[in-house]
């Protein structure tokens, strides 16, 4: 059994693949490393191949069809039997030693999901810049100055690390959780992250934060990345909310007690995700909006009120008019 499944979803990355692998293979860790391909129409697949001739712990899967990043993790999770797991993109390059120090340190703290910073690369030519700005002032607020901290959701400020930028790949999980919780991916083609992000952090109840930045991940303005795209696939972030959204549904202690916090995370990527979408498209997101706000009762206005009475309005304004806060 390998201590560490890495998951790598790849789609037409024949650019960026070779890079990728070279910074996951640059560890000491008994790897088996799983690329999942889209079914790629470029050299993805040829590349990888060539590196699995020489690296035994690279295994590539292919599928006939391409289904979205989401499926294809949930596809190769299906396979692996390691003790640990992290999700990697096909276009992301992680710091030397980074899964060696990671696993070092949840192996002294037995703990079920570390989390780790990272930094963008945001132009082509560029040089890796800090995390976002939102994500960098919860870190600074939760974890401080310390190198490492176990976060408790339910102690002061911890639960603001469920509204962080859901990103999987700053993540490395203990496959026994994921296996406990039945923790996957959303069907959706984008956002499908959501739902593992908060499923994840919930169930756990506390992470351990690494506070050094061990990955950098490409986020290119115009790329193909499904983050960018602006036609009808960006309605996909409506099943993707609600898949996540099933979570608070089933079950009533994570209503209680992160609902309001999900309903904020929720209002911002709809914004987000609107500004970004084709104007001849708004019209029909706006009405998914409507839709998206139905399982906001009154019962849930009667419980956020009192603690977050702006967020409690607002909420009910969008179910009611969405053009009058997405506008």
């Amino acid at each position: 059994m390998a201590k560490i499944s890495i998951i790598i979803p790849a789609f037409n990355v024949a650019g960026f693949i070779a890079e990728t692998l070279d910074t996951v293979l640059a560890n000491k860790a008994d790897m088996d490393i799983v690329v999942i391909d889209d079914a790629s129409t470029d050299a993805t697949c040829d590349i990888v191949e060539t590196y699995m001739q020489s690296h035994g712990t690279i295994r590539l899967l292919r599928s006939e069809t391409n289904t979205g990043p989401g499926v294809a993790r949930n596809r190769a999770l299906a396979t692996i039997d390691s003790e640990y797991c992290l999700f990697h993109d096909a276009d992301d390059m992680l710091n030397p030693g980074a899964i060696d120090m990671v696993l070092h340190l949840m192996d002294a703290t037995n703990i079920d999901i570390a989390v780790f910073k990272y930094s963008l690369l945001t132009s082509v030519d560029g040089t890796p810049q800090d995390m976002a700005s939102e994500s960098r002032r919860i870190w600074d607020t939760v974890v401080g100055e310390r190198d490492v901290a176990i976060v408790d959701i339910d102690v002061d400020a911890g639960a603001q690390f469920l509204v962080m930028v859901n990103y999987p790949w700053n993540k490395v999980y203990r496959t026994s959780f994921i296996r406990r919780v039945d923790l996957r991916f959303a069907t959706a083609r984008i956002n499908e992250d959501i739902l593992p992000h908060w499923a994840g952090y919930m169930h756990a109840g506390r992470f351990l934060a690494i506070n050094r930045s061990l990955t950098v991940h490409r986020l290119i303005p115009g790329s193909a990345q499904h983050t960018n795209v602006s036609d009808e696939r960006r309605l996909d972030i409506f099943p993707a909310l609600r898949e996540a959204e099933d979570l608070f549904e089933k079950t009533p202690v994570f209503r209680e007690k992160y609902y309001h916090l999900f309903l904020y995370f929720k209002w911002g990527l709809l914004r987000w995700a609107f500004l970004g979408v084709k104007p001849e498209l708004r019209g029909v997101f706006q009405e998914y909006v409507a839709l998206s706000y139905r399982s906001f009762t009154d019962q849930d206005f009667q419980t956020i009120y009192p603690v977050m009475p702006d967020l409690a309005l607002m909420t009910h304004r969008v179910k009611y008019a969405p053009g009058t806060l997405l506008d």
